[in-house]
């Protein structure tokens, strides 16, 4: 007897819910006209995301003129919703930094894939989108592929059934075959219960580019094509790899243009490279 989505849920206790920190940061992040203060009080009392951030704020990614020595400093300089994305992307280290037998990940692969993700999808959303895009895109490439989370230990004791370097339509396909849903309708779910922003659970649920004609349709194209990026790089989620014919089909389908693609290949690595070197390796 196959097991229900929120029975799943239920009974994976380690994802019964976020640490406290994390979901207070969520919490701030769908609040668009969050205080200073409200942010100042959450990160202060966790000294491991203090430490974190400024390593954040400090980063060349971010190229402050100065050295930041403070989360007030910090949040002074690079304004209260990007500090409180930052520390949501700090905190949500230790959920995704663990090893997913199920998809054949290592410690620390699915972070590496998300992280990139999150970082290409900024990147595409700051051509055409507002800072609030960018920042949304960030968020959602990180948490993109949570739903291989919930997946892992029910297909794990499958594993022999899940083909290994499958593609995208492969890997949905036999993941809906074994358990008849997949990571990114699990994902959608999984952000349900975590009390996400709506708009996090619909780029979850579409990410591997359903619905892009919604009113997330932005958000959802950018994260498509940087997790089509990611994956290309040699950052996959679990995915085999992409043959180049089938890559510049699969992302030119996102509408962006292959200049704008090839550029963003070219710095992503040292932009992963310099973001895991801040703070990969050491949440």
């Amino acid at each position: 007897m196959s097991v229900s989505l929120p029975e799943l849920i239920a009974s994976t206790s380690e994802l019964s819910s976020l640490p406290t920190t994390t979901m207070q940061m969520m919490n701030l992040l769908d609040d668009e006209t969050v205080e200073a203060s409200r942010v100042l009080d959450v990160i202060e009392k966790d000294p491991s995301l203090t430490a974190n951030l400024l390593k954040l704020a400090n980063s060349a990614f971010y190229g402050l003129r100065r050295q930041v020595g403070s989360a007030r400093e910090a949040l002074i300089l690079l304004g209260n919703q990007t500090i409180v994305t930052l520390a949501f992307a700090t905190s949500m280290g230790d959920v995704l930094r663990g090893p997913l037998a199920a998809y054949r990940l290592d410690r620390n692969a699915l972070w590496h894939h998300a992280l990139g993700t999150a970082l290409a999808a900024t990147h595409l959303a700051s051509l055409t989108g507002s800072q609030e895009t960018r920042e949304r895109a960030f968020t959602a490439g990180l948490v993109h592929d949570i739903g291989k989370l919930l997946l892992n230990r029910p297909l794990k004791a499958k594993l022999d059934q899940l083909p290994p370097d499958c593609g995208f339509s492969c890997l949905l396909e036999a993941e809906s075959n074994i358990l008849g849903f997949n990571h990114a309708e699990a994902g959608a779910r999984l952000a349900e219960a975590w009390n996400f922003p709506p708009y996090l659970v619909t780029v979850i649920e579409n990410h591997h580019g359903n619905h892009c004609e919604s009113a997330e349709g932005d958000l959802i194209r950018a994260i498509s094509a940087a997790n089509l990026i990611t994956c290309h790089l040699g950052w996959g989620g679990g995915t085999g790899p992409i043959t180049e014919e089938n890559f510049w089909d699969e992302v030119g389908y996102y509408g962006y243009d292959e200049e704008v693609v090839v550029g963003l290949m070219a710095k992503l690595p040292a932009d992963l490279e310099g973001m895991l070197g801040t703070i990969g390796e050491n949440l």
